[in-house]
């Protein structure tokens, strides 16, 4: 595509991590713009975009939004020819990583929760207000270290340095973004069990993994980029037929996240089309296109 591609994140998501790593190994020029850590986001909001997660990934003037949807098109769209394999069980993996996080989230260490980080993440991480959070740590730990048995003694059983030998998959990715997060961000690494001589060929896979060093843009390229660029998505343009929502295009929609708070962080917007696997809206008062998937989200008419 020759549409500008810009990833939005910040170098502590888990996701965001997870979909640069994609993005560098599938041989796809993209820049990123950093976004701050806890909310506002001022860059997002110039655009009309209120959706609370990260990672966003924009081409052109359409940006899209959950690391299932920014997988699902850089390697349908995106990604140079064979330069990632691909197998038809990437769903299961990516299943099995997205577990592996939400048991990390228990490994947040006790000096970053903070009455502002907390506060900040509780509408979409229910889990850090959990009265007893931090008497969890040790069966964490443990049900973590048995997920990074199961990398070590079943999927890299062959030797690695990658699943599948000696190539990166896309399986890859989806098993080790988690994995790695918490060994090296959270400082699971430190506990017993989990470290070189614990877990060599684990270590030798996320030591293989390619370098990951995008440009960076400022808040106010980004904005003229987007602003500035045309459309880039091959579809939808309309309804999709038997759409279960019986919401017509054109109508104003709220889009929220399947697993947080009710009504927080909601994304408003013009219905514009819909098909099997997305749901496209219309933001702002520059005609940006943010694009969802079905999974995970609920679409209401206004």
């Amino acid at each position: 595509m020759s549409q500008p591609i810009i990833h939005f994140d910040y170098d502590f998501s888990p996701f965001g991590q997870k979909t640069k790593l994609l993005l560098s190994a599938a041989g796809v020029n993209y820049k990123k713009c950093d976004q701050p850590v806890v909310l506002p986001r001022p860059d997002l909001e110039a655009l009309g975009i209120t959706y609370r997660r990260i990672p966003l990934l924009a081409v052109g003037k359409d940006v899209y939004c959950d690391s299932t949807k920014i997988i699902d098109l850089t390697l349908s769209k995106l990604a140079k020819s064979g330069a990632l394999a691909t197998s038809p069980a990437d769903k299961a993996w990516e299943d099995w990583g997205i577990s592996t996080f939400k048991l990390g989230i228990f490994l947040v260490p006790e000096q970053a929760m903070k009455p502002d980080f907390i506060k900040d993440r509780k509408t979409i991480f229910p889990a850090l207000t959990r009265p007893d959070f931090l008497a969890l740590r040790p069966s964490a730990v443990a049900g973590f270290r048995q997920r990074c048995k199961e990398v070590e003694d079943i999927f890299l059983a062959k030797g690695g340095p990658f699943i599948n030998g000696g190539n990166l998959s896309v399986a890859d990715i989806h098993v080790i973004f988690g994995v790695r997060w918490a060994l090296m961000d959270l400082g699971a690494a430190q506990e017993p069990g989990l470290g070189k001589t614990d877990l060599p060929k684990l270590w030798k896979m996320l030591e293989s993994l390619p370098a990951v060093k995008p440009d960076v843009l400022s808040s106010e390229e980004m904005i003229k980029t987007i602003k500035s660029a045309s459309y880039s998505a091959e579809g939808p343009t309309g309804i999709m037929k038997n759409d279960t929502t019986g919401i017509k295009q054109g109508t104003m929609v709220t889009i929220e996240s399947l697993d947080a708070e009710p009504g927080a962080h909601p994304q408003n917007g013009k219905l514009v089309a819909t098909s099997a696997d997305e749901v496209v809206i219309e933001v702002g008062n520059d005609g940006v296109r943010v694009h969802f998937p079905w999974v995970g989200y609920i679409v209401r008419a206004q």
